[in-house]
């Protein structure tokens, strides 16, 4: 039995998705973050208090790249690891990596500024700007990466598929619309038609709540981003 450490509409969508994908028993803990009273369980598991993290007997892990290969690996007949005699592997590696390192960057600076200029609004709203057109770069370079998809390992379905999805339903990561990207729109109707992850979705819909800043405050706003956007 796993067990997901969550927060609603956060990055433990993605883990959440694949844990469902595999049809392994799991129960889902949901936890509160940006908070100086975190479960302890989930801290001992996730040593800065992020979601998602992962309890498998014994085992503990938390980054959501990390526990989405680590269960798809135990679970091989999801058939969502590109192995490594596979045609498609380089490009597995190549994307894994870079939506975590290039991607995710830049999508955590959409939603929480204040961790790098705490109390400087006009610097928080330059920043979000500067992270905009880094990210008008990186969902270029996705859409392009997609030519031959209409997965990122062409017609083999990954987690890294997932990893990019869960993040962009997410419309403020978004430059303009997601709908400005044919095939990244084309990705993400494809893997939320499927019923495993539209009932995370769902799961993670019902349950949302108003995003934490990092001083514990609730965001205002959608996502807390309306302060900083003209």
């Amino acid at each position: 039995m796993y067990t997901l450490f969550a927060y609603p509409n956060s990055y433990a969508m993605t883990a959440h998705a694949v844990l469902e994908e595999t049809g392994a028993p799991y129960e889902v803990k949901w936890v509160q973050i940006f908070t100086d009273d975190l479960d302890p369980e989930f801290h001992a598991i996730s040593p800065h208090g992020r979601v998602p993290a992962l309890r498998h007997g014994d085992t503990t892990i938390f980054e959501t790249g990390a526990i989405a290969y680590y269960v798809a690996e135990r679970h091989p007949d999801a058939n969502l690891i590109v192995e490594k005699d596979e045609p498609q592997r380089a490009a597995f590696l190549q994307w894994f990596h870079y939506l975590a390192t290039t991607l995710q960057t830049d999508v955590m600076i959409q939603f929480h500024p204040e961790i790098y200029f705490p109390n400087d609004v006009d610097t928080q709203k330059r920043f979000l700007q500067a992270s905009l057109g880094r990210l008008s770069s990186v969902m270029e370079t996705i859409e392009q990466g997609l030519e031959n998809g209409p997965y990122f390992c062409g017609e083999r379905r990954s987690i890294v598929d997932y990893l990019f999805v869960m993040q962009a339903v997410w419309p403020e990561i978004f430059p303009t619309r997601a709908e400005d990207y044919p095939r990244i729109k084309n990705l993400i109707d494809m893997l939320l038609a499927r019923p495993a992850v539209a009932r995370v979705y769902d799961t993670h819909m019902g349950e949302k709540k108003s995003p934490i800043k990092a001083d514990g405050t609730e965001a205002t706003g959608g996502y807390g981003l309306d302060a900083f956007k003209d």
